[in-house]
């Protein structure tokens, strides 16, 4: 497994857990393995109702929002990332994985509470602390990658889709569920959250330019479910 890494300062290789060829170190604590070297802002919020966020404010909050069920869309995800490595972009609790068939599966934060709730209730799952703009991966190692409910919440969505491009092997395939400007609830919770709001054509758009096809979406209420693959090299 640790051929799948690199490491995220300087891009070269591991050599042991967790210490890259030139010398930086990263810890492993209550099986988290920390990759993130500098400060980051957490969502105060979202840290806030970690204890609940699995069963009662993604799951009220996604019918409320959109009159669907938060276990409905997490399954057809985790369905269609399915394959030998998979890796969740702010995975949370890392629901997405009791739908996903993978040998290996990663579940990568910035939050240490949410990945302590994945350890505890899949223990399987090998949580990473990391930063999506700086994914602590090799290229083209996933055979599927997930961002579900967290690329609006990004000051910049470009940097983080083409660290998802670059991980994916060709033929790849990727999904992300984005609060897009759909009706008001979605202008409603984009004030809420103090976000930029996006038509969903403005992501396929981005999603285009990086090199990502067969791009496909669905307005779920506030949201939108967007499925591609990555067959550009």
């Amino acid at each position: 497994m640790l051929n799948l890494f690199k490491c995220p300062i300087d891009g070269s290789k591991l050599i042991e857990k967790w210490k890259c060829e030139r010398g930086h170190s990263f810890v492993e604590m209550e099986g988290i393995i920390n990759f993130v070297y500098s400060d980051v802002k957490l969502n105060d919020i979202l840290e806030r109702v970690s204890g609940i966020y699995e069963n009662i404010w993604a799951p009220l909050g996604l019918f409320v929002s959109s009159g669907h069920r938060y276990s409905e869309i997490m399954n057809n995800a985790g369905k269609f990332v399915s394959g030998d490595t998979v890796i969740d972009i702010g995975t949370g609790t890392g629901k997405l994985f009791d739908y996903t068939i993978c040998n290996y599966c990663f579940g990568v934060d910035i939050s240490s509470k949410f990945l302590r709730i994945l350890k505890k209730k899949r223990p399987k799952v090998v949580a990473l602390r990391a930063d999506v703009n700086k994914l602590p991966f090799n290229d083209e190692v996933a055979n599927g990658v997930s961002a579900m409910f967290m690329l609006h919440l990004l000051p910049s969505k470009v940097t983080a889709l083409r660290e998802i491009y670059r991980v994916l092997k060709p033929k790849g395939k990727f999904v992300a569920s984005i609060l897009t400007r759909n009706n008001t609830v979605s202008s409603i919770l984009a004030s809420w959250w103090k976000i930029d709001l996006h038509q969903v054509e403005y992501y396929v758009q981005l999603f285009n330019e990086i090199g990502f096809s067969n791009i496909n979406y669905v307005r779920l209420g506030a949201w939108s479910y967007i499925t591609c693959t990555k067959t550009r090299k």
